[in-house]
């Protein structure tokens, strides 16, 4: 049973920050790593950080640039990949990405994703006074469904837990820019950590929150309640 996670978010071929975080992973006890897709288009070497992700083992999803590069589209992206550039085996890693994974944990059943199911261009954000309410009717479905205790996802390069009443999305962010972290997730403790990251560094310890409600955090129902009124939960 899986009772502690390490998360990656889209990666963005940032592979030395993915090497440097899978490295300080492997010394956390940790039971899995998974990673929300995005693996293209970047200042990185694609090869080298699809060869660390499928060496490493990280459960991974698709996100929208790996289809994009995959179809050929949307390639005026500053620092867009191509097919070609891609060795057979990491090809073929990116092609045989799934869009979604479950993963049975100790606290409940977790779906990755990088946007919303298999919406790879999905985001949701209960809105605040600066920034207006995304809604997601994928989500909604999720919720209503009951399946999912945790939703796992990135997109929106901006790591922050948004709580429902029976399921907690966490956004795992990137390995892109200034706002570059990582988090555990750990199953046992019913906590999530947040670790900043500095090139080529150590991830260095940020905030760790509680799972679940009762943490004084404000907990919808689903993503039509969204009212513009929140302070976002940072990881």
């Amino acid at each position: 049973m899986v009772c502690r996670l390490g998360v990656i978010g889209d990666v963005h071929s940032e592979h030395e920050r993915l090497d440097a975080v899978l490295d300080w992973f492997a010394g956390q006890r940790l039971d899995a790593v998974i990673c929300t897709g995005d693996v293209a288009d970047g200042r990185g070497c694609i090869n080298r950080t699809c060869g660390l992700l499928r060496q490493g083992r990280v459960l991974t999803v698709a996100g929208n640039h790996d289809r994009w590069l995959l179809e050929n589209r949307v390639r005026h992206v500053a620092h867009a990949h191509r097919r070609e550039e891609l060795d057979p085996a990491n090809l073929e890693f990116l092609e045989t990405l799934p869009p979604t994974r479950e993963i049975d944990t100790a606290a409940g059943r977790l779906l990755l994703c990088h946007g919303i199911g298999r919406n790879d261009l999905g985001k949701v954000w209960p809105g605040t006074a600066r920034s207006e309410v995304k809604r997601s009717s994928e989500l909604d479905a999720l919720l209503a469904a009951g399946r999912h205790r945790f939703v796992i996802n990135g997109h929106l390069h901006f790591r922050v837990l948004i709580d429902f009443a029976d399921a907690l999305v966490i956004n795992a962010g990137t390995l892109k820019g200034e706002r570059a972290g990582v988090a555990i997730l750990d199953l046992v403790e019913e906590t999530v950590s947040a670790f900043h990251l500095e090139s080529g560094r150590t991830p260095r310890a940020g905030s760790v929150h509680g799972l679940g409600g009762g943490h004084g955090r404000r907990v919808w129902r689903n993503t039509a309640e969204f009212d513009g009124s929140w302070d976002p939960v940072l990881l």
